[in-house]
C-alpha cells in the first residue's frame, strides 16, 4: 500500500514542478533575444499592457489548484480518512503523540519530502480540535489547541471543498502562513471526520517571482484577499509586512477585473497592472508595479 501511496504523489508532483517551472520561465523568451534595448523594450511592454501580471496570474491558479490535489488525493486515502487516536489526545502535547498514528504522519512526511509547495501539514478534528501536526515540533509549538476560528476551517466545512485560507500568523512559529484546507469524509454524504490542510511555504512565493529577475523598477507581488502581501519579487522588501488593502489596483482586482491604473504613493507616481487569481473559493491578485516619476 505504500508503495502505491509514494507512486501518486510523485505522479501529481511532477505535474506541480512543471507548473512552477513555466512562471520561472515567463520572462526567459524576452531575455533571450539579441537585443538589449529590445529585451527591456518587450518587458516593459508586457508589464505595461497587463498581459505580465495576466499570465503570473494563470501559473498562480495552476500551481495552488495542483498543490490542492495532492491534499484531495491523500485524502482519500484509508489511513487519512480517519482519526483513530482521537481519544488519545494530549493537551500538553496540543493532539496525539509523536508516536501514534504512524501511517497519517508517514503521508504528511512523503508529501513535505516531494512537495516544496508545502512546510507543514496538520490534521483538525471536525470540531477543529488539532489531531497533529508534521513536522512534530511545530505541533508541540502550538499555543492552542482549538482552530474552529480560522477561515481555512470554516471555509472547508462549509464549502464542503478544498479551501485556500488567507495570510495569518502561524500558532506554532509565529510566521506569516496561509493554509490549503481539504473535509475528510468517511464516505459520500457522511458525517465530516476531519480537514486536512497543507501550510503553504510562502518563501516559494517569493522565490518564485524573484526568478523571474525583473528590472528594478519593476515589481511584482500577490495579495491576498485581506490585502495582505503574500510574495514579493523584490528580495529586499520580501519580509516586510505591507497592507496592500487602499490601492484601487487591489479593490478592483479583488472584484474580478484585470487592467492598470496610475497611482502615486509616498510622493512617487507608479503604474499598476492588476489581475485576479481565483483559487478555491477565494480570490487573490497579483499586482506589477512599475515606477513612472
Amino acid at each position: 500500500m505504500w508503495k502505491v501511496v509514494t507512486v501518486t504523489l510523485i505522479m501529481v508532483l511532477a505535474i506541480i514542478s512543471y507548473s512552477s517551472m513555466k512562471l520561472t520561465h515567463i520572462t526567459n523568451n524576452v531575455y533571450g533575444q539579441d537585443d538589449t534595448n529590445n529585451n527591456n523594450s518587450s518587458l516593459y511592454q508586457l508589464a505595461n499592457n497587463g498581459t505580465l501580471a495576466k499570465i503570473i496570474s494563470s501559473n498562480l491558479v495552476n500551481y495552488l489548484n495542483e498543490s490542492a490535489s495532492i491534499l484531495r488525493i491523500t485524502g482519500i486515502m484509508q489511513e487519512v480518512s480517519n482519526a483513530q487516536y482521537s481519544d488519545k489526545i494530549n493537551s500538553s502535547l496540543h493532539g496525539i503523540s509523536e508516536s501514534d498514528d504512524i501511517e497519517k504522519r508517514q503521508i504528511a512526511d512523503s508529501i513535505l519530502e516531494h512537495a516544496d509547495a508545502f512546510e507543514a501539514i496538520t490534521y483538525l478534528l471536525s470540531n477543529g480540535d488539532m489531531y497533529m501536526e508534521e513536522p512534530y515540533d511545530r505541533q508541540l509549538g502550538l499555543t492552542r489547541d482549538n482552530f474552529a476560528y480560522r477561515d481555512y476551517y470554516q471555509g472547508a466545512v462549509n464549502t464542503k471543498q478544498a479551501f485556500l485560507g488567507d495570510v495569518i500568523m502561524s500558532s506554532s512559529t509565529g510566521e506569516k502562513v496561509a493554509l490549503i484546507s481539504v473535509p475528510i469524509y468517511l464516505k459520500e454524504g457522511s458525517s465530516l471526520v476531519g480537514i486536512w490542510s497543507g501550510v503553504l511555504n510562502l518563501d516559494k512565493f517569493n522565490n518564485m517571482l524573484r526568478a523571474l529577475s525583473l528590472p528594478e523598477d519593476i515589481r511584482v507581488v500577490f495579495i491576498d484577499g485581506n490585502g495582505q502581501k503574500v510574495g514579493d519579487s523584490n528580495y529586499l522588501l520580501s519580509n516586510n509586512f505591507e497592507s496592500f488593502v487602499d490601492l484601487s489596483s487591489f479593490k478592483l482586482g479583488k472584484s474580478g477585473k484585470s487592467g492598470n491604473v496610475s497611482e502615486v504613493i509616498n510622493g512617487t507616481k507608479y503604474l499598476y497592472s492588476y489581475a485576479p487569481a481565483s483559487i478555491l473559493s477565494k480570490t487573490w491578485i497579483v499586482i506589477v508595479m512599475i515606477r513612472a516619476g
